[in-house]
């Protein structure tokens, strides 16, 4: 279970998520988090929410970031709103020192499954990488991805590619088989439980 105080880092690019707000604090309409980054590429691949809004406040140091595939930079005490239906990225570092912001989600109706899947897949998917259980083979990679399509797409989250259909498609046949072969989107062992 994610509550506030949660925190994790992705080994790879050292970001360090805090949830400052879980559905407890908002009644299951969304989170706040706070992200340190000091790594100049982006964590997440471009996406977006079908349903939720985000604001990213910028709290130190100087970020770019992408909206509907037009990129921007922010400084502190700066930020952009990506509404319900918008492709993005979500901030990353433009200089070498550290960088911090808040997001903010807020879903259109309250559901605290959608904010234990979602934090739990970013955790999860950090957590694998931390330990070197990421899936290596690209049987296995697919199996993964495959699992978590079909745990995100179920609150409204696509990546920009494939089409909405075909990650639906996926989630509900490879995603399906690869959580009867034990691959899981959220493991207890990453979010506390």
């Amino acid at each position: 279970m994610i509550t506030a105080g949660f925190s994790f880092e992705h080994p790879d690019t050292g970001t360090r998520v805090t949830v400052l707000e879980s559905d407890a604090e908002t009644r299951g309409m969304g989170w706040l988090l706070e992200v340190r980054r000091r790594a100049r590429v982006p964590d997440l691949a471009e996406h977006l929410h079908e349903t939720w809004t985000e604001t990213f406040e910028i709290v130190s140091g100087t970020a770019r970031y992408s909206l509907d595939g037009v990129e921007g930079t922010l400084r502190a005490g700066e930020s952009f709103v990506v509404e319900p239906r918008h492709f993005h990225v979500h901030p990353w570092n433009a200089t070498d020192d550290e960088m911090v912001y808040r997001q903010r989600d807020r879903f259109a109706q309250a559901s605290a499954a959608a904010v234990q899947d979602v934090l739990g897949v970013l955790a999860t998917r950090a957590g694998l990488i931390r330990d070197g259980t990421a899936p290596r083979s690209a049987l296995a990679r697919l199996l993964q991805q495959a699992v978590i399509a079909r745990t995100v797409t179920r609150h409204g989250n696509y990546l920009s590619h494939p089409s909405a259909f075909a990650q639906q498609v996926i989630g509900a046949t490879v995603g399906r088989l690869g959580a009867v072969l034990g691959y899981r989107a959220v493991h207890p062992k990453y979010v506390g439980g």
